[in-house]
Formats: structure tokens, C-alpha cells, sequence
């Protein structure tokens, strides 16, 4: 029966998974930019120095792309296959996370289940776990982190416990960088406030200096040659600005100290809107050992990535585990025979509401909504989320918020299928274009370019990035038979462009070299 039940609640996590990736396009810029760097390191063989348009990239270690390679071994270069990846380490996290749970409470063989169905409901995880991006293999790292330490807690903590742990460090730091040290030392340090057994100082200072030699060395597998190779402008880069720069500020993401804690009840929707399920939470934290280990897991990462200068709610994909397993405990008690009625249940009645007044013409429909359109599709959107909403209201506790929130991921996907969301995230028309023109060369200006089309387009050579006139000049004599593309708002030709499309909330024009060179149409500025 348990084992029915966990079955079932991962095959629903899996599919849920699956049908997102097949209903939505390729995201940019970060998706476009991840295959990309995938679809570089096929063309070139290097497996230690990353690539992105043909530029050395050091944003990320190289795990997620050697895996994508890996799968590519199997299928071919396929874009379906290679978005596969990190929704396969989501629900390989859902396994690790139950495992987890049966050895925190060995007599209740029924809370890995109860977790799978907690995680598989958290909107905002769903739409996370489906995208092409680190965390869910963070994630993976953390959860077999947190094995481990409980172990070590219960009083084993021999040496190839400890060897464990820092092979499991290595994996993180493969995985998304030094950030998985943020995860899982909070845990670790704080042992004695939430283990049975824990090791006396000494031993765990001389345990984490053995998990440490193996992380190091492990890592340094791939470290080692790459820092070797490299330039020393590339070793800045790698060791430094792409780690503690980041915690210092003024790189991408800064934001506001508040901003994670301001978002948690959507980050946590629905579970996290039923006092009920907090009720519970609340006794398994004050019962303290596997719940207290739970919540320091769950907050240290949030104080954390709140104190940190660069915040996304991504970042906090790790953490999820923690809250579905301290919610899923919870619900043993708090769920049993426990009714409907779940102000979570308010939220798609009222998006559903909102989009039917936005089909009939009541609210406007410009700006940044302009590609929610045919009516129909935001009609269908906005019948789907009430109806889930009625569910989840009539429902019992836990089948009821697992339908809010599966549903209304769901429903939002196949909003994006049918609408004309896809179309505008699609890169499909552009990336004809620049196939068919690639033999003559390509260049893009007025953009910061992020790779969104080289994947798409197989290039096998960079596209040059122009920045000013005196560029697009150059670069237009010496490759006559070329073409030119950017945003045409800011792009610097006089000339009209040739041809436009409309991706990601821009119109990109595409002039010949020609038309760049010739009298009357020479580049402003």
C-alpha cells in the first residue's frame, strides 16, 4: 500500500514534469544559453572549459552539460531529450527525498509518500523543476547531504561516512558551484542543537577535514586542467567573480534583503496556506531532532540567500525537500479525516475570474498581456483555475491543495501551449532565418546577446557582436554575403530591415550586409 502510494506519487511528479517541457518553448535567455553551451562542447570535445557563442564561459561548473552530452550519445542532438535532464534530478531528488524520510521516522513508512505528493504540489516548484537549470541537481547534492548527516548524528560517523559527504560536497560544487556548502553547512554546524549522538568536536573537525581532502580532490579532476589551460583573466573569473563576487553585490539578481521572505506565500503555495498543515509543522519543530534538523535546513537557506546580495526564489529549490518532509509529518496527523475548505483554494477561483473579465474585454489588454491572445485560450485558462479552485475547496486536505497546486501549474502551461505566449518565446521563425544564412556570416548589435539562437541554429561559429558603427561597417565589407540581426528599435542602420520577427518582447530586423554597405544606408551614429 505504501509502496503503491509512492510509486504513484512520483509517476504523477514525472508526468507533470514531462507534459510541461512538451507544452512550453525553449525560455530565454537562461535555457537557450544552457543548451547552447551543451551544443559547444559537442562541437569542440573540450569537457573542461565551457563555451558560450565560441567565448570562453565560466557562469557555471560543466555537470548539467556533460549530462546533456551524455543523453546526447543516446538520442542525438535533441531538444526534447536534452530538457529532460534536470526534471529527471527532480524526481531523483523526490526518490532521495523519501528514502530520507524512512530513515527520520522509521516507524511512519508512510511519510515519503505523503512528501512526494507535498513536493509534486508546490506550484512553484513544478515550474522550476521542468526548466533546464541548476537546482534540481542542487538539490539531489543536498538531500544525500542531509542523509549523511543525519547519520553522522545518530553516532555513525567513521571515516567512510565522512568520505561520503565529501563526495557529495564535489557533486554539488559540480552541479552549481561552492553555493551547496550555503545548503549544507548551517546543518552540520548546528548538529548538537538536533542530533542524538553527535560527534565530539574533534572528530568531527578531523571527519570534515577527510570529507573536504575527497571533495577537493574530486573536484579538482576537472578544475585542475581547466585552470591550467586557461588564462589568467579565466582564473579570475572562475574562482572569484562567479562566487564571492556574487555575495558582495553588484552582479546580476541584486535584490532586497526582504525580497525571498515577502515572496514565501507564493513560493510555498498552496501548502503554506493552511494553518493547519503550519499547526502540525509547529509540533514536529518543537518535538525537535528529525523536525528541528528539518526547519535549520529549511531557514538557514533562507536567511542565507536573503543576507546574500544576489537572490532568485530558484535558489531556494533545495530547500523545498525540507518544508514537503516537515509537511508531510505534519499531515499525519493534521490531514487525517481533515476536510476541505482550503483558503488556498481562493487564488485560481480568483486568476480564473481575472481571466474571463480579460477575455470578455473587461480589463485591457496591452502592454506586456498583448500576447494573450486568441481570447478563448485565457477563456479555457480562466474556466480551468476556478474549476480547480472548487476542487481543492471540496476536496480533503491533502488531495485538495496537491489539485490547487498541480492543477494550477498545470493549467498554466496549457495556457501558454494555446495562446499566443508560445509564439512569443518561440525562437523557431528567427532561427530558420539565420540557418539558411549562416555560410555568409552572422552578426548581431543594439543587444547584449546571450547565445539565444546558436543552439536552435546548430552554428558552428560564433556570431559576431557588434558594438558600435564603425563595426557593423567593417564587419559588413568583409562579409558581403552576410546578415545582420538585432532589436530594431536599436540598431544602428538607417536602412529598413528586410525582414522582421518578434521574439522575447522585441522585434529583431534582419538586414543583408549589402543593404548595410550600400549608398543611403550606411549605419547612424
Amino acid at each position: 500500500m505504501i509502496l503503491s502510494r509512492l510509486l504513484g506519487s512520483l509517476a504523477l511528479l514525472a508526468v507533470a514534469l514531462v507534459l510541461f517541457v512538451a507544452l512550453r518553448p525553449l525560455l530565454p535567455i537562461d535555457e537557450t544559453r544552457y543548451l547552447d553551451v551543451a551544443w559547444e562542447m559537442r562541437l569542440t570535445g573540450d569537457l573542461f572549459h565551457l563555451t558560450r557563442n565560441f567565448e570562453l564561459y565560466t557562469h557555471k561548473p560543466p555537470l548539467l552539460f556533460w549530462l546533456i552530452n551524455l543523453v546526447w550519445q543516446v538520442t542525438g542532438v535533441n531538444e526534447f531529450a536534452a530538457r529532460l535532464v534536470a526534471p529527471g534530478f527532480a524526481v531523483a531528488s523526490a526518490v532521495a527525498m523519501a528514502r530520507l524520510g524512512r530513515r527520520l521516522w522509521p516507524e511512519d513508512g508512510a511519510t515519503g509518500a505523503r512528501a512526494v505528493l507535498v513536493l509534486a504540489g508546490f506550484t512553484v516548484f513544478l515550474i522550476y523543476a521542468s526548466a533546464t537549470m541548476f537546482d534540481t541537481m542542487l538539490a539531489f547534492a543536498t538531500i544525500l547531504g542531509m542523509s549523511l548527516l543525519w547519520r553522522i548524528g545518530e553516532g555513525a560517523g567513521g571515516w567512510r561516512i565522512w568520505a561520503g559527504f565529501g563526495a557529495v560536497l564535489a557533486l554539488g560544487v559540480y552541479a552549481k558551484g561552492p553555493v551547496i556548502f550555503v545548503h549544507l553547512m548551517p546543518v552540520l554546524l548546528t548538529m548538537r542543537f538536533w542530533a542524538a549522538a553527535p560527534p565530539r568536536v574533534a572528530d568531527a573537525a578531523r571527519g570534515f577535514g577527510v570529507a573536504m581532502g575527497v571533495g577537493l580532490a574530486l573536484v579538482a579532476l576537472w578544475l585542475v586542467p581547466a585552470l591550467v589551460a586557461g588564462s589568467a583573466a579565466y582564473r579570475q573569473e572562475l574562482l572569484w567573480t562567479q562566487s564571492a563576487a556574487r555575495v558582495a553585490g553588484g552582479m546580476a539578481h541584486d535584490r532586497p534583503v526582504w525580497f525571498l521572505a515577502a515572496l514565501l506565500p507564493v513560493i510555498l503555495f498552496p501548502w503554506c496556506w493552511s494553518w493547519r498543515v503550519w499547526r502540525g509543522v509547529a509540533g514536529e519543530v518543537k518535538a525537535g531532532g528529525p523536525g528541528r534538523m528539518l526547519a535549520i535546513w529549511a531557514a538557514s537557506g533562507l536567511v542565507l540567500f536573503s543576507l546574500i546580495s544576489g537572490k532568485q526564489v530558484h535558489y531556494l529549490i533545495p530547500e523545498f525537500p525540507a518544508v514537503a518532509l516537515l509537511m508531510a509529518r505534519a499531515l499525519r496527523v493534521e490531514g487525517q479525516g481533515a476536510r476541505g475548505g482550503s483558503v488556498a483554494a481562493i487564488l485560481p477561483v480568483l486568476i480564473g475570474i481575472a481571466a474571463l473579465l480579460f477575455a470578455a474585454g473587461v480589463l485591457p489588454a496591452s502592454g506586456d498581456l498583448a500576447d494573450l491572445r486568441p481570447f478563448w485560450a485565457v477563456a479555457v485558462f480562466g474556466l480551468l483555475a476556478i474549476a480547480i479552485g472548487i476542487a481543492g475547496w471540496r476536496l480533503p486536505l491533502v488531495p485538495g491543495h496537491a489539485v490547487i497546486g498541480i492543477g494550477l501549474a498545470a493549467a498554466l502551461h496549457v495556457l501558454i501551449a494555446t495562446s499566443g505566449l508560445y509564439r512569443a518565446y518561440d525562437a523557431g521563425e528567427i532561427v530558420a532565418r539565420l540557418q539558411a544564412a549562416k555560410a555568409g556570416g552572422l552578426a548581431v548589435a543594439g543587444m547584449a546577446y546571450n547565445a539565444e539562437f546558436n543552439f536552435g541554429a546548430r552554428l558552428d561559429a560564433p556570431v559576431a557582436v557588434l558594438a558600435d558603427a564603425d563595426a557593423i561597417r567593417s564587419w559588413s565589407r568583409a562579409h558581403p554575403g552576410g546578415i545582420l540581426f538585432g532589436p530594431v528599435a536599436r540598431f544602428p542602420v538607417e536602412a529598413a530591415p528586410e525582414e522582421q520577427l518578434r521574439y522575447n518582447g522585441l522585434d529583431y530586423g534582419f538586414w543583408p550586409a549589402s543593404a548595410v554597405t550600400s549608398p543611403g544606408s550606411a549605419p547612424s551614429g
